[in-house]
């Protein structure tokens, strides 16, 4: 691996096995489209919004234009409307989608923490399935191979740096004290991001193997610089200084501005970022049809979303509420009835049971989540599940405590030892989770399904810490 994490990361070309599929057909002066062969075994391309709440697309009731090619896509397959994060930052979220672990399980809950080498990927499972897989992240902070998040990815590649026309304005005084997070304002555009994709398939297209392609766009992060001509469509004046180094400030206290005003910019500058990133995600479906003949499933979500003094706070990463759990996903590919609307609650730790059963790769071998293929296909639920998102300090010196969350199509509980009491918020008259309910009963069954669930997955968290230790080789004497 090279020095730098941000650069790219290549692993040794597979040997044989690699199952045998015609390429498409170029034109002389270009790429024709290519017609999918449905005797071919199916690509797929996995895209990560970073910090995009599912309540800001047009397809789950927002009323500005942010998202006309995700609200298309969506019209074309299955709609999840409660899919939920296991956390509320980038981290244990991505965590739990490559692993089929939540964060307690799989411990990758700190600004510091990276996943075991022992721990069993979703890009591994498509490997030993004879696909390549490649990774493009936006994210220089915590979507890197620092993270551990390379195992199982033939190429990993984190680009960095604004070469568009728009940079970002630096940080200028109010710099966050975490170096990883100073990196978050270097981060490369969307179209960077498209074009490094589309680059990766044109490289790929005649590839007798069937591919697993990562996406991380990371555009709707703050702060929030998009294109000058997105931010005066969403109604930003050219020359307000919030286009600039003068939202830092409100940013990095966490705290919502003391003047509703300066709220509502952020919030029109937030759309522009996911109008610019719908217009890029488009682009980049586009060009990947236009050159591929297999299948293809594209699967689209977030991380976790964003607060706008929803409860008090900005940006992410200080709660577990449905502003910040509640994340779109969009799954488009054979098999999956368009215009299919799932209301039932799932979790981003289902991903890889998910693709699994989609796709035919070998399950995860002890998944907290389980598969919502069937779901997708048009299938009534069967039972309500529990969900499950964990919020673990971040930093030493941040003050956040412990936060754990359970939800189901019900109920959701937050637990938090900072409250002798839980809060529990009915879910079915309050999605927004703005009065506390008082069921005794559901409160005190839902606190002692969290805690078995905290219990077992530390439990097994522990277990898999003991045996990484019993296999490590020993020094020599």
């Amino acid at each position: 691996m090279p020095a730098s994490p941000y650069n790219v990361f290549t692993r040794a070309p597979r040997g044989a096995g690699i199952r045998v599929a015609l390429g498409c057909v170029l034109a002389v002066l270009g790429t024709v489209g290519c017609e999918p062969s449905p005797s071919l075994e199916p690509s797929v391309v996995l895209v990560v919004i970073d910090t995009l709440r599912a309540d800001h697309l047009g397809a789950y009731g927002y009323d500005k234009p942010t998202s006309p090619r995700l609200d298309a896509l969506a019209r074309e397959g299955a709609r999840f409307a409660n899919a939920r994060a296991t956390s509320s930052w980038t981290l244990p979220s991505v965590a739990s989608m490559l692993t089929g672990l939540y964060p307690a399980a799989h411990g990758a809950e700190r600004n510091d923490a990276a996943l075991s080498t022992a721990a069993e990927t979703l890009p591994e499972a498509f490997r030993d399935a004879g696909y390549l897989t490649a990774a493009i992240s936006a994210n220089p902070a915590f979507v890197t191979p620092l993270q551990g998040f390379a195992q199982g990815f033939d190429e990993f590649t984190v680009k960095r740096g604004r070469a568009s026309e728009y940079p970002r304005p630096q940080l200028g005084t109010a710099t966050p004290s975490d170096p990883r997070l100073q990196s978050m304002v270097e981060v490369a555009t969307g179209e960077e991001i498209t074009a490094s994709a589309l680059a990766w398939v044109a490289g790929h297209d005649h590839a007798p193997a069937p591919y697993f392609l990562y996406v991380h766009y990371v555009d709707p992060h703050a702060g929030y610089f998009p294109p000058p001509e997105y931010a005066t469509r969403f109604g930003v004046a050219e020359d307000d200084p919030i286009r600039g180094d003068a939202q830092w400030p409100l940013l990095l206290s966490f705290k919502a501005p003391a003047d509703p005003r300066d709220t509502a910019k952020l919030v029109q500058l937030y759309d522009a970022e996911i109008a610019y990133t719908d217009a890029q995600v488009g682009g980049l479906i586009d060009g990947i049809r236009a050159r591929t003949k297999r299948p293809l499933y594209f699967i689209v979500l977030s991380d976790h979303g964003e607060e706008f003094d929803d409860h008090g706070g900005i940006q992410h990463g200080r709660t577990l509420y449905d502003e910040l759990l509640r994340v779109p996903l969009l799954v488009v590919g054979p098999g999956v009835a368009p215009g299919t609307v799932v209301e039932a609650p799932v979790s981003l730790v289902s991903l890889w049971p998910t693709l699994a059963d989609l796709v035919g790769l070998r399950p995860p071998p002890r998944p907290d989540g389980a598969s919502f293929a069937a779901l997708a296909r048009g299938a009534k639920p069967e039972r309500a599940q529990n969900l499950f998102a964990d919020l673990e300090a971040r930093f030493p010196d941040d003050g956040l405590v412990h936060r754990r969350a359970v939800m189901n199509d019900t109920w959701k509980l937050l637990m938090g030892p900072t409250r002798a009491v839980p809060q529990l918020f009915d879910m079915l008259v309050d999605q927004k989770e703005k009065a506390e309910a008082y069921e005794p009963g559901a409160r005190q069954m839902l606190r002692t399904v969290l805690n078995v669930h905290e219990t077992v997955s530390r439990q097994a968290r522990r277990i898999e810490r003991e045996r990484e230790q019993r296999e490590r080789p020993k020094p020599l004497q």
